[in-house]
């Protein structure tokens, strides 16, 4: 399950009223709960996970991209993590199968959501593991661009990241089908891992992630105006946070910069944090502001910070994976 709230700085509820904006006459008040199972149109439990919601248009639907991780049993090991037993095993254990799908969703008010697809279904894509796809729209090349990490197959899941990369495909509508352009992204630290992309109001664009090549340290990288690729090392802001850190998201409000992670969290159970850094631009310099938007009594981990169109103007939604949530022990379900 995904968690929402709607502020910058949050409270949790068990569900709360949004006005949405919707591009009718009046905005229509709607009711996203954080504790029951999110279903589509036709009854369905949503396998979306680690994704982004983007609203491309002004009153148009919103875009749901997460991962399938289809119904495999959620498993547990004896070693840290303990959540994440595959990392050691060959390919194939649960959250690690090469199946998964880059599930797209759409909705007119982030209830009622429509199942449109995968977006990168497998004879589009290299064989390997898929997680954390984020799509942005560049409105110079009028194309929407797919980013998702990216694991070639290797002995072990945990050999196989020491060469992890991201694949990049693009397509002229939303919901694709989209075709793959490389599979691996030029970005100045090998080994990339959790990351977010983030569009300024100019159209720059930027990667904002960590790499096991860094010890998983979190940085920003401005990407290539095609949005395919980074500018290099001289465009790479170097490591923001502390070792051990993943899972960003990055947005700009009110004319500041922030970035949103936490500590490593492989699936687990406990959760991890939401530590907000900010500056004056993508490039920094970055600085810990010292507060936390995970609430103290939520397990979850941190996703992206989804625009949303309210009645009182715009809005921000901060959302969180609620991994071994699932009400039927399937990892698709969580």
């Amino acid at each position: 399950r995904i968690s929402f709230s709607r502020s910058f700085f949050p409270w949790m509820m068990k569900c709360w009223m949004l006005a949405l904006s919707t591009g009718l006459a009046a905005s229509l008040p709607v009711q996203i709960s954080n504790v029951e199972p999110r279903r589509d149109m036709q009854g369905k439990l949503m396998d979306v996970h680690d994704g982004n919601i983007v609203q491309f248009q002004p009153g148009g639907l919103y875009y749901w991209y997460g991962m399938g991780y289809q119904n495999c049993t959620l498993e547990r090991g004896w070693l840290p993590p303990r959540d994440c037993p595959g990392v050691y095993k060959p390919f194939g254990s649960c959250g690690f199968r090469e199946d998964h799908r880059v599930n797209i969703y759409s909705s007119p008010d982030l209830v009622s959501w429509t199942f449109e697809g995968d977006a990168l279904p497998m004879p589009a894509r290299p064989q390997g593991i898929f997680f954390r796809p984020k799509v942005v729209y560049n409105k110079q090349s009028k194309e929407y661009v797919l980013w998702v990490n990216y694991l070639p197959r290797r002995l072990t899941v945990l050999l196989a990241y020491r060469v992890t990369s991201y694949v990049v495909a693009r397509s002229k509508t939303p919901v694709g089908p989209f075709e793959t352009i490389t599979e691996s992204a030029n970005v100045s630290v090998r080994g990339g891992g959790d990351f977010a992309l983030f569009v300024d109001h100019d159209g720059s664009a930027y990667l904002a992630y960590n790499a096991w090549c860094n010890d998983h340290r979190i940085m920003v990288e401005r990407l290539s105006e095609d949005y395919y690729g980074s500018l290099g090392p001289d465009w790479n802001t170097g490591p923001i946070s502390p070792s051990m850190y993943e899972a960003p998201a990055m947005f700009a409000r009110d004319g500041a910069y922030f970035l949103v992670f936490g500590p490593t969290c492989c699936f687990c159970a406990r959760g991890s944090r939401g530590n907000v850094w900010k500056a004056a631009h993508p490039m920094g310099p970055w600085t810990d502001t010292g507060r936390d938007l995970m609430p103290e009594n939520l397990s979850a981990q941190n996703n992206f910070i989804a625009e949303i169109a309210t009645s009182t103007g715009r809005g921000y939604m901060w959302t969180a994976d609620r991994w071994t949530s699932s009400p039927d022990g399937l990892k698709s379900h969580d």
